[in-house]
């Protein structure tokens, strides 16, 4: 009897432990799914997944089956998912603008979205969302919602959670909360904001402040001469881009670009005009003018440009420019251009460039000839030739020759 107590006693443990896992509604009709939140006075945790899923499946193998995390869910929420992709699912993902999975959704008895998180997450990081969207101090769509009111260091995280959620609505809410502050580089976090995240500003005002003041951004102690000017140039663009759309312009105000360029990042107007011209040309499948655009940066190295600008871009528009049948002879041209003294030790990347283009494109062939000439030369940087080394490695493991 005794034996027979025991063995019933490890079947007990044994299927308890075995059972934990959050008990889901599998598809419940959405308005019930409402009215039980309401009653019961609950938020709504929300597994929007599709079958196809590999990260939900293995939520639904690790992360759902978690003791702690199946506690925790079952004791405080009422637990859904559903099929993105079939019945009421398909509406709800247009409702709850899902777009990525598994999208982890938190939601009221109002149908009112209060937090949300993104891809698979192990049973700590699923617990801490959780705890998250229960305190409405810390829910991302509370936060959202009263962001012209947070402090500095409150909207900081904010846009973290933004970024993790793939919100595309920070970037104008940036903007807007940059147009109140009195000083736009008046705090660090406002800094970092403005140095990592913000992609136009709010008025030309504003971006002559930061270019004026460009030395607090340095002074910060986080970011080099070379990142402040880079995102001046980023901020530039960004906010002649937003003023043609405020404008209401239908095609890109290159000629307003060009002079918010010349204003504000003198020197380095030409390059980043020409390139940025080359590149919007070329997602506009405009190629022949897109070529005489980048013709203009090949003509005019070294005299206005670097040689290692052109070669960066020409890494950059390579493997569209092959697509398209155009790079043979743009490579040509690009051979043709004289590396000046200063860059002489910049030799070896008129085939580096090659190299990076062909294994873009999965031209193992041409890559590895290519790469084994460069480990060959003498004038080949020697850190350039153990990464090629990497490359011609993983090359050969995946088949190629």
């Amino acid at each position: 009897m005794k034996n027979l107590i025991l063995a019933l006693s490890l079947f007990i443990i044994t299927t308890t432990t075995t059972a934990a896992e959050i008990n889901f509604l599998e598809n419940p009709v959405w308005k019930t799914v409402l009215e039980k939140a309401k009653k019961e006075k609950k938020i709504i945790f929300f597994d929007a997944y599709a079958t196809w899923c590999g990260p939900c499946k293995q939520m639904d193998a690790e992360t759902y089956k978690d003791q702690a995390v199946a506690d925790f869910y079952n004791t405080n929420f009422i637990n859904v998912k559903y099929d993105m992709e079939k019945g009421e699912g398909i509406m709800l993902a247009q409702q709850f603008g899902v777009t990525a999975y598994p999208s982890l959704l938190f939601i009221n008895g109002e149908g009112e979205m209060l937090h949300k998180g993104l891809g698979f997450q192990v049973a700590n990081q699923f617990l801490d969302l959780a705890k998250t969207s229960l305190n409405p101090e810390t829910q991302y769509y509370s936060l959202k919602n009263k962001a012209m009111e947070l402090s500095n260091a409150q909207f900081t995280k904010l846009v973290g959670m933004a970024i993790a959620n793939k919100d595309e609505d920070i970037y104008d809410i940036s903007r807007d909360y940059l147009a109140k502050q009195s000083d736009v580089l008046g705090s660090p976090e406002l800094i970092d904001l403005v140095m990592t995240f913000v992609n136009a500003v709010p008025s030309e005002q504003t971006l002559a402040y930061i270019v004026a003041n460009k030395s607090k951004l340095e002074a910060s102690g986080k970011y080099s001469p070379a990142e402040v000017e880079q995102r001046i140039i980023s901020l530039t663009l960004g906010y002649g881009l937003y003023q043609s759309g405020v404008k209401g312009e239908e095609e890109i105000d290159f000629n307003g670009i060009k002079t918010l360029l010349d204003k504000y990042v003198p020197s380095s107007s030409f390059f980043v005009y020409h390139y940025f011209r080359t590149q919007y040309l070329l997602q506009d499948k405009n190629t022949d003018e897109a070529i005489k655009e980048f013709n203009i940066l090949l003509d005019n190295t070294p005299a206005k440009i670097e040689f290692e600008q052109l070669c960066n871009a020409m890494m950059s528009f390579g493997p569209t420019l092959e697509q398209e049948g155009k790079l043979t002879e743009t490579l040509v041209k690009f051979d043709a251009v004289q590396i000046p003294a200063r860059e002489a030790k910049l030799s070896y990347m008129k085939d580096f460039v090659k190299g990076i283009i062909y294994i873009k494109m999965k031209q193992y062939d041409k890559f590895t000839t290519i790469a084994t000439a460069l480990i060959a030369n003498p004038n080949t940087p020697e850190n350039v030739k153990t990464d090629l080394g990497i490359a011609l490695q993983q090359v050969k493991s995946q088949g190629g020759n």
